[in-house]
């Protein structure tokens, strides 16, 4: 049978982009999308203490005797906006609705899935009070949801999980809560730390605004008000609004001044915990994947913000690895985004074959396939990193050259970057913020960079704590440089400790703020998100540094430092400053995708 006629039967008109003709022998087993939809709205069910929350049930309309695996879309946006019968915005924007995060509902039901999706606690028509963002409570509540979903008369038992970010992330907390009739997980946009997610590098971002502007929550409490007591949540408040950049922003001054803590409340609770520590671990799978005993399909983006692009790898690479686990980086964070159908074939696929044991030839494939950008072309891969990657050092040079040779003239000064308060006549209007840019000459071939990035910064600043942000950035020959990836660290979260570090190895700390010794120069180690690019020959590469990225058209930007600040990079031959990057040679025939 050929392939486009599999692709018939399955009700597509042409192949996805990142399905290979090699691993299709399976396709024409998948269920057709054939059944109707029916609708039951605002079921009642009532979790383990008793609160009782409104699902909707989406399910096959058949007189058959047969029972349909169960999908569950859990997050706090309710689920009145979660149906494909709604129109999402269709433009990169901050004030997206979220419209369809939990992805194609219909479509999934067509081919034999009962979707469930509900307000949870305190979100919507449900009883209780919202707790916030992806913590215990709310975890117990998706694994109740998730084994009384299975219960139901329609229901064969088996339960996945679906949608993008919000019900992405949630995913793995609560497979590694291990609820009986979960089976298999598919994640796209998960994050393993939610600390380095809401705070990267220990920089503040003022993202997670959206969450409480967004969450109908009809009564919430701050998880701070219950976990501490009057007197230690009042002097937990005093001591952040100590915080200059904090206490120059109206918003979040304005958040934590408000007693008792009713506005804002999840935001609330992100401003107080500026440290990693219980409250994010609660929230975050990195401490503990090996919990999870399902089957993983991790999707990532290439964004250049965000904990968007290590969560799917470090997932891939951490845990019980005799759990089985798929990678793919399909589309950059947009295309994955609004409305949520990019992937609607590939969970079709994975869920046929975990749920209904139909061998849809999706565990034939290499483990991992990867958008490379800049050639635009998929590839597989077994690892991350890549066994062959040839790591790198781009040393950072006088005169703003990025170059492969180290420099050995131990009497070059420093480079100077000198940040401008945006509250003193800074950069706020403009968005043109002060940074230091290190290129290397026109590329004569092309360099394929594919893996995780670390800068090594050798640095002094005039003050006792300061926020970096560095961006990789790909140039033209015509036209402004491209953002490819960014990373963040806040100075006083230095590792102390010295040690020998693997290439993509990072020696911080942010258990606790250390507080810089003016004009000392420190070794800062800097994350730079995962990616896979090409540069293409004459292109150059950048590495740009700066206090904080002002575009307006970022979803997560971070709170600028409010004091005036120098950093002197150092680029001399004792103290060399260089990014590591993952370059891979030329990839054989075969693990492209055709």
């Amino acid at each position: 049978m050929e392939n486009r006629e599999k692709l018939e039967i399955v009700g597509l008109k042409e192949k996805p982009r990142y399905w290979d003709d090699r691993y299709m022998n399976g396709i024409e087993k998948m269920t057709p999308g054939r059944y109707g939809v029916l609708k039951e709205e605002d079921v009642r069910m009532q979790v383990r203490d008793g609160i009782s929350l409104a699902v909707d049930i989406y399910r096959p309309d058949t007189e058959e005797d047969i029972k349909f695996p169960g999908l569950v879309a859990f997050s706090a946006y309710g689920k009145s906006i979660q149906t494909m019968e709604r129109t999402s915005m269709q433009f990169k924007s901050v004030l997206f609705d979220h419209t369809i995060e939990a992805g194609d509902i219909y479509e999934y039901v067509k081919h034999g899935y009962i979707v469930v999706v509900l307000d949870p606690r305190g979100i919507g028509k449900s009883e209780g009070a919202w707790d916030g963002l992806y913590g215990r409570q709310e975890q117990e509540d998706c694994y109740d949801v998730i084994e009384w979903a299975a219960e139901l008369p329609y229901c064969n038992g088996n339960i996945g999980m679906i949608g993008i970010s919000y019900f992405s992330i949630l995913q793995p907390v609560v497979a590694a809560l291990q609820p009986p009739h979960l089976k298999a997980i598919m994640m796209v946009e998960v994050v393993d730390n939610m600390y380095h997610h809401n705070y990267p590098g220990g920089v503040f971002v003022n993202r997670s605004f959206m969450y409480t502007d967004f969450c109908p929550d009809v009564s919430a409490v701050s998880t701070a008000e219950r976990t501490y007591t009057t007197e230690e949540l009042k002097e937990r408040i005093k001591k952040r609004l100590e915080d200059p950049d904090i206490n120059h922003s109206a918003l979040y001054s304005g958040i934590l001044s408000c007693w008792p803590p009713r506005n804002q409340t999840y935001f609330f609770d992100m401003l107080l915990h500026d440290d990693d520590g219980d409250f994010w671990r609660e929230r975050s799978i990195e401490s503990h994947p090996e919990d999870i005993k399902v089957p993983m399909y991790l999707i990532s983006e290439y964004y250049e913000l965000g904990r968007f692009s290590q969560g799917p790898f470090f997932l891939f690479t951490h845990g019980d690895m005799s759990v089985p686990r798929k990678l793919a980086a399909p589309e950059e964070h947009d295309a994955l985004h609004l409305p949520h159908r990019i992937m609607t074939p590939e969970y079709l696929r994975w869920y046929d074959y975990w749920l209904k044991g139909i061998d849809t030839g999706i565990m034939d494939e290499p483990p991992m396939k990867l958008l490379v950008r800049g050639i635009d072309k998929f590839r597989y891969e077994y690892e991350w990193p890549l066994a062959r990657t040839r790591w790198t050092k781009y040393y950072l040079r006088d005169g703003g050259l990025l170059s492969t040779e180290k420099e050995t003239d131990e009497h070059i000064l420093p480079t100077v970057l000198n940040h401008r308060s945006p509250y003193r006549g800074g950069s706020n209007e403009t968005y043109e913020v002060p940074a230091i840019r290190f290129c290397t000459p026109v590329l004569e071939e092309d360099v394929e960079v594919t893996g995780p990035i670390v800068l090594h910064l050798m640095c002094a600043i005039d003050k006792t704590d300061a926020n970096f942000t560095v961006m990789l950035n790909d140039v033209p020959p015509k036209g402004r440089p491209a953002n490819i990836v960014t990373g963040n660290l806040k100075a006083s979260h230095r590792g102390l400790e010295k040690k020998e570090l693997k290439p993509w190895e990072l020696n911080n700390d942010h258990t606790r703020k250390v507080p810089v010794v003016p004009g000392e120069i420190n070794e800062y180690t800097i994350e730079v998100m995962n990616t896979s690019m090409v540069f293409r020959k004459g292109h150059r590469i950048e590495v740009e540094i700066k206090n904080y990225d002002a575009n307006p058209y970022h979803w997560m930007v971070q709170l600028p430092n409010s004091e005036d600040i120098e950093y002197k990079v150092y680029v001399d031959g004792i103290h060399n400053s260089y990014i590591n990057l993952p370059v891979i040679p030329y990839s054989d025939e075969e693990q492209w995708i055709r």
